[in-house]
């Protein structure tokens, strides 16, 4: 096939919903990158004579007439949305303003005109497909977030070391209503008290712990997320029961496994049915500094989860599965 690329790699999550298709040259097919940086918009020229194009979360006019016009030429439409683009976690909690109601719906009547422009739809949330069902798509595939190569934490056995345990949070900013609504803020102080030997790290969202044994890594590029998540020695992957949370990926628990460290996570949405066997625990939302607790001092229990979180991560890499991306895309060609 030839495969057009119709997504901003500079976007966030795109290394999980764009960066793969790039590997489908691996098996054969072709890929032509069709955004143009400087006016932000997709290249048309460059998608003439492609089977089927791949859009991710772009749903706007100038997109959606792009969409039109390729379908019009015999061209497969796959359009791709990997987040509950309607209902964020800012505000939850306070009314809703008239700018906010009126813009979820905006987004919506976009999401649903794209939707029915796009032979295929993927997304990797099994939540989101049933909603997607719902507005009126016809053919939803569910394809996972999986590991790219750029995720790369190196020789697991040779990571950690010294004294103490290291506890570490991938949190970006929307993790902040989960911070307050789970008290982990202070969950984390205490465990720092009951702990002199233990460390707190987070990467993205800013914890507001002292900085005597907490450290804080804002803004991190996804090459540098590896090396970073390795030094942990327990992850966790807190969400509150919201929508937003419930339509959530699992590819956090997969970054964890991958660097050889045992998680705990809610048991919401994406994590729901997860546990020991993918190397984690499953924790309620008033536990959190139960099973911390537990987990730390246990270092049996951390090695055991560790082999247990490497062996699965290893089969949640794009190469091992880039044919359900493959199998998407091909019967949106077919569809024309």
């Amino acid at each position: 096939m030839r495969v057009g690329l119709l997504t901003d790699l500079e976007m966030v999550n795109s290394v999980y919903r764009g960066l793969p298709v790039l590997q489908l040259v691996r098996r054969g097919h072709e890929v032509v990158l069709a955004w143009d940086h400087a006016r932000r918009g997709p290249r048309l020229d460059a998608l003439h004579g492609c089977d089927v194009v791949h859009i991710y979360r772009y749903c706007d006019a100038p997109v959606r007439r792009a969409a039109e016009q390729l379908r019009a030429a015999g061209v497969g439409i796959v359009w791709d949305n990997d987040d509950d683009l309607t209902t964020g976690p800012e505000g939850i909690g306070e009314p809703a303003t008239k700018r906010g109601a009126l813009r979820s719906q905006q987004i919506r009547s976009d999401m649903i005109r794209m939707m029915r422009l796009a032979h295929v739809v993927t997304t990797p949330s099994a939540v989101l497909a049933e909603q997607y069902h719902e507005w009126g798509a016809e053919r939803v595939r569910v394809v996972e977030n999986y590991l790219p190569a750029e995720y790369d934490p190196g020789p697991v056995e040779a990571r950690r070391g010294g004294n103490g345990v290291t506890v570490g949070w991938t949190a970006c900013g929307e993790h902040r209503y989960d911070l307050v609504h789970l008290g982990l803020r202070d969950v984390l102080a205490r465990l720092l008290e009951l702990h002199p030997s233990l460390r707190i790290v987070s990467i993205g969202l800013d914890l507001g712990l002292p900085r005597e044994r907490y450290a804080c890594h804002p803004k991190v590029q996804y090459q540098e997320l590896a090396p970073l998540v390795v030094q942990f020695d327990v992850g966790i992957a807190p969400i509150a029961d919201i929508p937003f949370n419930r339509a959530r990926s699992n590819v956090k628990l997969k970054e964890y496994g991958a660097a050889g460290v045992p998680w705990l996570a809610s048991p919401i949405g994406p994590y729901t049915g997860m546990g020991e066997k993918q190397g984690g625990r499953l924790v309620a939302d008033e536990q959190w500094f139960e099973e911390l607790d537990r987990l730390v001092r246990d270092e049996r229990a951390r090695r055991k989860l560790v082999k247990r979180a490497a062996k699965w991560a290893a089969g949640e890499r794009v190469a091992e599965n880039v044919r359900r991306w493959e199998e998407a895309l091909a019967e949106a060609a077919a569809l024309t």
